[in-house]
């Protein structure tokens, strides 16, 4: 079509000038011809790229480029009511919301997204996490820098109650990271600055790494985690606070899961792979090197048209009680989703403390349940 435009437009050129073109010779005509059409393309070009960006303009303004479009917005509501029947002691109740979480995420463009996590666990809301991620679209690797949770542990569970590996183990820092996936496996690597300074220098002191595996076929399915951090008394539940002579102590955690039909069992162990110094965290009269384990087995069904799970852990801590934490634990749980989005669940849990000669009491503590809980 735009030829055709070209070749009238000529023609009539020629019409209009053919006085003029009885005086010129053919290569003369010739050689005008192809400039006024060499002219008339440029024109048509720059008109071109002119509707092009208009058509641009619109349909940042009408079309499917809308900005809300790219942003996703989450969040989590647990409430609780709790049942404690401690040792020696009356019954106490408590009604609590557990926690509140909203999570606000944007993907940028093709390679960048960031996130935000606000969190609400009864004492104000805090920032959780702040990351931003850069990537590939559909790629094996991914950059991540912010506030997160390091990957040191995994912490899966089918109960209400977090298990007491996490307790020990969980990191929330600054941190840059940066994930891997080949096939079955995954990895990542992790810094962090941390809040303990070794020999007083403030310096980015703070690493790990973790590998993964997984394969799922059918109704099997199998997963095993390793991780490892240089320094497990910068986790949350220990907090150590390093001034001048404190050491380092790393931490290792191990982790299987295995999935057949209905059936699941998975396992974790968490420790520091050394004793910490007295001042820092002490067991009895020496330092401790604290470590958690726990097994959990769960099994799925429908209850009234609804998913369902029974779940029950056994789950055991060494040189914690610096860390108020017990030594043994026993659960036992059973949760359901009552409609999309919205789940009810009872729990009961056994504690058992540490010996006497460990500084402890020896005694049980029973604790039950419900939870309802909604995502959104």
């Amino acid at each position: 079509m735009k030829a055709r435009t070209l070749l009238l437009a000529a023609a009539a050129a020629l019409l209009w000038h053919a006085p003029a073109f009885a005086q010129q010779s053919v290569e003369e005509r010739l050689l005008n011809m192809e400039k006024r059409i060499r002219q008339l393309e440029e024109r048509v070009s720059a008109q071109d790229k002119v509707i092009v960006e208009k058509d641009k303009q619109i349909s940042r303004l009408t079309g499917g480029d809308k900005w809300f479009e790219a942003v996703e917005i989450g969040g989590a509501i647990d409430i609780r009511g709790i049942v404690t029947d401690p040792p020696g002691g009356d019954n106490e109740t408590d009604l609590v919301v557990d926690s509140v979480e909203l999570g606000i995420g944007a993907q940028v463009n093709d390679w960048v997204s960031g996130e935000v996590v606000l969190l609400y666990e009864g004492e104000g809301v805090d920032v959780d996490t702040a990351t931003v991620t850069i990537g590939p679209p559909e790629g094996a690797w991914s950059l991540t820098g912010g506030q997160l949770y390091v990957p040191f542990g995994v912490y899966e569970t089918n109960l209400i109650s977090d298990p007491l590996t996490l307790d020990i183990g969980e990191t929330r820092q600054t941190a840059f990271q940066i994930d891997g996936s080949a096939g079955a496996l995954s990895g990542s690597v992790f810094v962090f600055k941390g809040d303990n300074m070794e020999d007083g220098d403030n310096l980015i002191q703070g690493f790990g790494f973790a590998a993964g595996y997984s394969v799922e076929t059918g109704s099997f399915e199998l997963g095993l985690n390793l991780s490892y951090t240089n320094d497990l008394g910068d986790s949350d539940g220990l907090e150590v606070e390093g001034a001048e002579g404190y050491d380092r102590v790393a931490g290792i955690s191990a982790s299987a899961m295995l999935t057949i039909g209905s059936i699941s069992v998975l396992g974790e162990y968490l420790g520091a792979m050394d004793t910490f110094g007295a001042d820092y965290v002490a067991f009895g009269d020496y330092g401790a090197k604290p470590s958690a384990w726990m097994l959990e087995a769960a099994y799925g069904f429908e209850l009234a048209g609804k998913e369902a799970t029974l779940a029950a852990s056994y789950q055991t801590t060494d040189e914690a009680l610096a860390l108020e934490l017990p030594k043994k634990r026993f659960l036992l749980g059973l949760s359901a989703e009552v409609m999309d989005g919205v789940s009810l669940g009872v729990e009961w849990a056994r504690d058992t403390d540490y010996g006497v000669e460990d500084g402890g009491s020896g005694e049980n503590t029973d604790t039950f349940t419900l939870q309802l809980a909604a995502e959104f």
